[in-house]
């Protein structure tokens, strides 16, 4: 989000503006997936280990990735090379 803002010029200071943001200039589906990793930063941060919920934030990272992998015509993800 940061990336694809500072491409504009725009920079945060907050994250209601970063998540304002992200709701203007991406799919649906993008910012489905942002969501569940943003929000799970505490859970397997702070909490300590929980396997599904890992499992869910590296299934949503793909997405995130893939995603803007297309939108900066560059690869993040030595996999999909």
């Amino acid at each position: 989000v940061e990336a694809d803002a500072a491409r504009k010029g725009e920079h945060f200071g907050d994250h209601q503006r970063r998540h304002e943001y992200s709701n203007k200039n991406f799919p649906a589906e993008i910012n489905k997936a942002m969501r569940k990793v943003w929000f799970a930063y505490g859970d397997l941060g702070y909490d300590g280990i929980n396997g599904e919920r890992a499992k869910a934030v590296i299934d949503n990272l793909k997405i995130i990735t893939e995603f803007f992998e297309k939108r900066f015509e560059v690869k993040i993800n030595e996999e999909n090379t």
